[in-house]
């Protein structure tokens, strides 16, 4: 193979046409892809937000609830935020939040979280609380759900519950 070097500004009055091409990190940007470049849902890495929430008005209940199937080939749970409208208070009321992964193999939820996150009696009202991640990676399959466990005797639970969690696919 001959190979040609070019230093310096090059112009090309027509179609460039290689057979391949080595394009240095970084030199493909957002800004670089057209506005109707037409790239197909499958070529690309989708964001999506999962929401579970409970209504205000009513108190936060246990619960297991299954919230996203992965569809692409991979994905990872970026983060989880809870919050609370109207927290517990007073007394002895409390939830905790967890986020647990499974899929045919393994069917019972297994936490992804380092811990579960408790949303204490006494916060104050609408505080987003965020957990922290000690697994991550899903694949193809796998189900996220959200368990909700409500605790207490004495008080006022919280009221108006929202659970919001962010995961990126790979659709390839």
């Amino acid at each position: 193979m001959v190979q040609s070097r070019h230093e310096g500004d090059l112009l090309i009055l027509g179609t460039v046409t290689p057979t391949t091409i080595n394009l240095p990190a970084g030199t493909v940007d957002n800004a670089a892809v057209g506005a109707a470049a037409g790239i197909v849902a499958t070529k690309m890495e989708h964001q999506h937000t999962l929401i579970y929430s409970q209504a205000d008005g009513s108190d936060v209940v246990s619960a297991i609830v299954p919230i996203w199937i992965v569809r692409g080939v991979t994905a990872e749970v970026m983060d989880i935020e809870v919050v609370c409208l109207d927290s517990p208070s007073g007394g002895d009321k409390t939830f905790t939040v967890d986020l647990g992964k499974s899929n045919a193999a393994s069917p019972a939820p297994a936490t992804i979280l380092s811990s579960s996150r408790t949303y204490p009696n006494g916060t104050s009202d609408s505080v987003v609380l965020a957990g922290a991640i000690s697994s991550a990676d899903l694949l193809a399959g796998d189900t996220l759900t959200v368990t909700v466990a409500a605790s207490g005797s004495s008080g006022t639970q919280g009221q108006g519950l929202n659970v919001t969690v962010t995961v990126r696919e790979d659709a390839e």
